[in-house]
């Protein structure tokens, strides 16, 4: 019977639903992916024209200190990770996910802020044509929790991933190549 207790007592956390994975949280009932980079060279005018030369970053602008942009387009790379074909959902697959993007820097780190986050591509059992909010996909209880679904490493984990990749400082800021 103690056994039984105690196996109970274990498991009620993992039962637990989440609001948070990797570097994505809900906030305000919606799905945001937030990160904080170290690079102790950056300054808002160096990320400004690094975030210009990457790819699927458009429309960037720096107003007081913060640079707001849009991501489109952008696909997972999930065979760079390492990841197989028949262990990757169909979403990360075939996605293009997009976001409102805004960067600030401070102390020598700069953080990523992804907002209304959308895809479209195969999730499986349908085909999104025109970008929808992930929110709607990825969360459960009016956007309150994650979806159990997506809190795995080959779901958003995979997607958090690329992000991280996308935007991490890789060298020396000056230069274009990072």
């Amino acid at each position: 019977m103690r056994l039984i207790i105690a196996f109970m007592v274990i498991s009620l956390p993992a039962m637990a639903q989440s609001t948070s994975y990797g570097d994505f949280k809900i906030f305000e009932n919606r799905v945001i992916y937030q990160h904080v980079f170290d690079c102790t060279s950056m300054t808002v005018e160096q990320l400004d024209s690094v975030l210009r030369a990457t790819p699927n970053v458009t429309d960037v602008a720096v107003n007081e200190g913060t640079i707001t942009a849009t991501l489109s387009e952008f696909v997972v790379d999930y065979k760079k990770f390492k990841f197989p074909q028949v262990g990757t959902p169909h979403i990360i697959q075939t996605g293009r996910f997009g976001a409102k993007l805004t960067a600030q820097v401070r102390d020598g780190r700069y953080r990523i802020t992804l907002d209304d986050i959308t895809m479209k591509g195969n999730i499986g059992y349908k085909n999104i044509t025109e970008p929808e909010l992930m929110t709607e996909y990825a969360t459960i209880k009016s956007a309150t929790l994650l979806a159990a679904d997506w809190c795995r490493p080959n779901m958003l984990g995979l997607l958090n991933k690329a992000l991280n990749d996308l935007f991490t400082c890789k060298s020396d800021p000056t230069l274009s190549d990072w």
